[in-house]
Parts: structure tokens; sequence; C-alpha cells
């Protein structure tokens, strides 16, 4: 058993004291191999924070008996501050094990350990200053979205089991072309701007809002689910005070919800890809740049079956910030 938990921060060339220069350099994760796959990772700084705030995990079980997971692959992208994504990197696959040997079913097992993992991240401090403190992990404005993939085999057969909650996306190249396994948790749908306002105690003025050229969940945050995020999620108690206050106590519909899928590999599936939403074309919710999931499909395809992951990774991430991307990016990729 192996588990690999990687600080982005600690991925790209500058130290947490320094200024951001105007080269951003790539790091990548060496290749690692489990059974018939192969994994590798790069990260990249983006231009706006002076750190970044993505984290990604591996784990590994080349022991693994049957339906029990042999990898898991995760990347958070965190914002507000790093706190919530390095958590998640350290804990989640974690819970994910606990849940998935409860569990009859592996959605159910993603599904619980993601509400579970967030329950913990909102929760308030504890001790004598408790009361005047912010809920959660990193406080209270600190979240991140996530993304994970879990190989397993029943009955003979290796599965795909997926996760994500946010705006980070997984992709499964089959036969040449994307099948997006996950779900874009964003303002901009409409389904989720309902959703959120269906909760909504005051119909007369809507918890999402157009502000500053994207919909966001109180007019703050232009994620419809994530981690942590504390302030924008339902509490007893208004934020640094003791007590409920009545401008703010149901929340703001902002919940880490998980959208799960499983997939039954087949000889057609080539490639998994994990990443950040830096990596994509989405200049509205500031990735600036960045590649579609056609684009990403093909250019997978064109590598071959015996690229290198860690290159594969790389040239990404590279590219996407040639295209302008200026967010934090983070890759995963794994040849099944």
């Amino acid at each position: 058993m192996k588990m690999t938990m990687m600080s982005a921060s600690r991925s790209v060339s500058l130290g947490h004291n320094v200024k951001a220069s105007r080269r951003r350099s790539t790091r990548a994760q060496a290749t690692t191999t489990a059974g018939t796959m192969k994994m590798g990772a790069a990260s990249v700084k983006g231009t706006v924070r002076k750190l970044n705030e993505d984290r990604y995990g591996v784990y590994e079980n080349t022991n693994a008996r049957a339906g029990e997971p042999e990898v898991i692959l995760s990347v958070f992208d965190g914002h507000g501050g790093s706190a919530v994504s390095e958590w998640l990197t350290a804990n989640l696959s974690t819970i994910i094990r606990e849940e998935w040997a409860r569990a009859d079913f592996c959605l159910e097992a993603l599904r619980t350990a993601c509400l579970k993992a967030d329950n913990t991240l909102v929760q308030p401090p504890e001790g004598f200053f408790a009361a005047f403190g912010e809920r959660g992990v990193g406080g209270a404005k600190c979240g991140s979205t996530a993304v994970i993939a879990c190989v397993f085999e029943e009955g003979g057969v290796k599965k795909l089991c997926t996760a994500n909650v946010g705006d980070a996306r997984i992709l499964l190249v089959r036969d040449g072309k994307a099948v997006q396994l996950s779900v874009d948790h964003v303002p901009d749908d409409e389904a989720e701007r309902k959703r959120i306002d269906r909760g909504n105690p005051n119909l007369r003025k809507s918890m999402v809002t157009f502000t500053e050229g994207s919909w966001r969940v109180g007019g703050v945050l232009a994620l419809s689910r994530a981690f942590g995020d504390s302030f924008l999620k339902e509490s007893g108690r208004f934020e640094g005070f003791g007590e409920k206050n009545a401008d703010y106590g149901s929340g703001f519909g902002l919940n880490a919800e998980p959208d799960c899928y499983i997939e039954t590999i087949t000889p057609a599936d080539t490639w998994v890809m994990l990443s950040s939403d830096g990596l994509y074309d989405n200049p509205e919710r500031g990735g600036g740049g960045g590649w579609t999931n056609d684009e990403i499909a093909a250019f997978l395809t064109d590598a071959g079956p015996d690229a290198d992951p860690t290159a594969l990774a790389k040239e990404l991430v590279e590219r996407a910030v040639q295209k302008g991307s200026t967010d934090d990016i983070t890759v995963q990729v794994m040849r099944l």
C-alpha cells in the first residue's frame, strides 16, 4: 500500500515569502505504476495569487482484494487559502476507504465520504475563544473543489468510480473521444441556481447574483458546490458570534453533495485525466484560455499507449499556460 500526498505549493519554484515571478515553473511528479496502470501529475501556480492553492493525492494498493480500491486519484482546487485543499489531500482518501468498507456500493461510499469530510471541515473551532472565531478549517472563506477517481476490480472486471464537487473535471478517453465523468457545479448552470433559491427564505432577493462578470453564490463565490466555505453554509450561529443572526441563518445553498459515476473499464478505454478548472477554456470564471475536452482526448490519443503520463500531464499544463490560462493548474494522467 502506498499513498502520496502532494502539496502543489511545493511543486512550484516559489517559497512562501517570495513574490511570484513572471515566469511560471511547472513541477511534475514522477510516473508511478499500480498493476497495469501508470500515473503521473504536474502542477503550476497561476498569475493571480502568491501561492498555488491546488493540491493532489495518489493512493495505491497493489495488494487490494476484490472490490477494494487499487488506486485513488484526487485533485483539489483551493480558494481563499490552501488549508481546505491540504486537509482533503491528507484525509479524504482515508475517509473514502473507511466508507468503502462499510458501504454496499462504491457510489454510496464516495457520496458519504464527501459529506462526512465537509461536515468536519465546517465545524467551529474548539476552546475558550471558539465563540468569537470563524467556523471552518482555514477560516470561514476557505474552500476547495474536488475530483476523485477510484479503480477497483469486481467479478474479474476493472471498474472506475468517480466523484466531483465543484468545477474540477475528470475525463475518460474512450475510442479516442472524451467522456466527462463529472458535472461542473457552478451558478452559471440554471438548474443549480434554481436548486439554491428553492431554500431561499427571502423571495425578493436571489441567493445567486451576477457580479463581476459571472454568477456568484452570495455575490461572492463562482461555485455552487464546494468543500469548506462555511460562511455560505447553513449554521446555527453567525460568523464570529455565538448566536444565530436573522440575516444569515439559512446559509446560501452551497453544499458538498458530489456527482458520482461508475464505468466498467473496457479495451476501448485508454486514458483518465483529472484536473483543476485552470486547464480549461473558461475565461468568464478566471481561466482565460486552456483546453477543451475534445482537444484533450485527441492529444492523449495521439500520444499513444506507451507515452509517459508525467510528460503528458506536464505538456497539458504548459500548453494551457501558453493558451492564456491564468489560474493555478493541476493535472493527473492515468494510463488504463
